[in-house]
């Protein structure tokens, strides 16, 4: 199998520790992120979350899980993760001040390509760049109004 990397970045107008707070709340992830059903954290261990993404896509219903495990953030700057079983992928989420008030915010999903769409995986790296850009244009208007 093959890992494809996606990244985008935004400035959002606020600062980077409200965005970090914000973001920090995986199972609110779904409000923004429209291909992330659900995120369940695990009540006896808050470093693991379970992950379901559900999406019409490329003439098909895409449906994947996967249990997560928040690595060692770096407060107000970092927040990154990887897979343990399910949907291979890992990640990070980036805070980078631009002045008091806003900065940027920069996401990396690493993610191998399911067997099921490695006839469209040339699309794939494109139609996620939309996904995610999509998702953090919410996230920047949902943070804003927080």
């Amino acid at each position: 199998m093959e890992w494809q990397d996606c990244t985008v970045k935004m400035e959002v107008d606020v600062p980077a520790s409200a965005a970090y707070n914000f973001y920090s709340d995986r199972e609110a992830i779904p409000r923004w992120m429209p291909f992330i059903s659900s995120v369940t954290v695990l009540p006896d261990k808050p470093d693991l979350s379970r992950w379901s993404l559900k999406y019409k896509a490329f003439g098909r219903d895409i449906e994947y899980s996967w249990l997560a495990r928040n690595m060692q953030p770096i407060p107000n700057q970092k927040i990154h993760w990887r897979s343990l079983e399910g949907l291979p992928n890992r990640g990070a989420v980036r805070f980078y001040p631009k002045s008091p008030s806003s900065c940027v915010v920069e996401l990396t999903v690493s993610y191998e390509v399911p067997q099921l769409l490695a006839p469209v995986a040339s699309a794939l790296q494109p139609f996620l760049e939309r996904l995610l850009r999509r998702g953090l244009e919410r996230f920047a208007s949902l943070a804003q109004s927080y």
